[in-house]
């Protein structure tokens, strides 16, 4: 399984969903904020692949200073240790591997510096959980889905993460919500 590979904390289940998203909405284009070493940018890859359509873009600075901003504690910690350009460069070696390579772009640039992607089929949010990152991330990507566009969002029950959670749920019309290593859930845009 290539996600035995890759870094990251996306369960086998939630991979399993993403994928089977992607295989049966067959979109043509999907944006992931916050990709690390690519365990949920995979399974949605795979699936495009798949399809024989679409692109996955994933966006990631793959630097500590943007990535502690607004953490404290244990998350900064970690976040600052991590060799980013390591993770980079190992997902970009598996990325070919797994001959993904014409439904991957990388985009190695914050969520905020990133230039916008329009007509998003499917938006996966799990950037910077700091409540305003996470916030920003909503503000800037959720006009860019289009209406009946599928939005997912990370670690929903995060106290950090409820302010941008409640703007997805004031656009969006909630389908499902998952509870395993974390708590995650899927919109669709009205």
């Amino acid at each position: 399984n290539a996600m035995d590979e890759l870094e990251g904390w996306c369960s086998k289940e939630k991979g399993s969903v993403l994928f089977d998203l992607v295989a049966m909405l067959k979109p043509q284009v999907v944006v992931e904020i916050g990709v690390f070493g690519g365990k949920s940018l995979f399974p949605m890859a795979f699936a495009l692949k798949a399809n024989q359509g679409g692109t996955a873009y994933g966006i990631d600075p793959w630097n500590a200073s943007d990535s502690i901003i607004g953490m404290d504690g244990v998350n900064q910690s970690y976040w600052a240790k991590v060799d980013h350009d390591k993770i980079l460069y190992n997902l970009q070696k598996k990325i070919t591997k797994f001959n993904l390579d014409e439904r991957i772009v990388l985009i190695r640039d914050t969520s905020q510096g990133a230039d916008p992607i329009e007509n998003i089929d499917i938006l996966h949010i799990d950037g910077n959980h700091s409540e305003q990152q996470s916030y920003l991330d909503v503000v800037k990507w959720l006009p860019l889905v289009r209406k009946g566009g599928i939005v997912i969002f990370d670690d929903i029950t995060w106290g950090t993460t409820e302010k941008a959670v409640e703007l997805v749920n004031e656009q969006c019309c909630k389908l499902a919500e998952f509870h395993g290593d974390n708590v995650w859930g899927i919109w669709v845009k009205q």
